[in-house]
């Protein structure tokens, strides 16, 4: 059954983001605002189907909850998806006050946002985190990289045991939950 959308409402544009990112993520796409020029398969068969690019102009506003130990070309997983999704936003002209993302991690990865001297002490290595410069990146692009504080606690680390530009919060569901009321799309990675 097909069902003709004549309006989108306010919630309907909060999805929006989401699914934005999903495609960059899975896809690994840069986003467009015009269609493609029609395309040739595998098969020789010419496809002439429109890529939807970028619809809502802002402002973009995301919440990542990120949790797991996963690692991509030699950093956490998690900071690379964020760094991509912040340039793709940038590359189709997105950016400053009208993009705002936020990352609340906890669970295993949140061994990723330790300094290089904690690090050391919890792997038991002398070469210092490997996401340390991406931390700092992330935070210089303006990305809220942040973390559970219970999390922190439970894993007997000290303040100074986080990279200096992450932002503590209480807990994690709490803080993921009230993005949320404020607006911001989640996307559990």
């Amino acid at each position: 059954m097909k069902r003709r959308i004549k309006e989108l409402s306010p919630e309907s544009l909060v999805v929006l983001p989401v699914m934005v990112a999903w495609a960059l993520l899975l896809g690994g796409c840069a986003t467009h605002n015009s269609p493609l020029s029609a395309t040739e398969s595998g098969s020789g068969v010419r496809d002439e189907r429109p890529v939807i690019g970028l619809q809502h102009d802002g402002p973009i506003r995301v919440v990542f909850q990120i949790s797991a130990d996963e690692w991509k070309d030699g950093v956490g997983k998690g900071l690379l998806q964020l760094r991509n999704l912040h340039q793709a936003y940038t590359d189709v002209g997105v950016e400053g006050d009208r993009l705002q993302i936020h990352a609340v991690f906890h669970g295993t990865a949140a061994e990723h946002l330790l300094t290089d001297s904690a690090w050391n002490r919890w792997h038991e290595e002398s070469d210092g985190n490997p996401n340390a410069e991406l931390v700092g990146e992330l935070a210089r692009r303006g990305v809220a990289v942040e973390l559970c504080d219970t999390r922190r606690v439970a894993n007997g680390w000290s303040k100074a045991d986080i990279h200096p530009d992450v932002v503590l919060v209480r807990d994690a569901y709490e803080r993921i939950s009230d993005l949320q009321f404020q607006g911001f799309a989640y996307i559990r990675f």
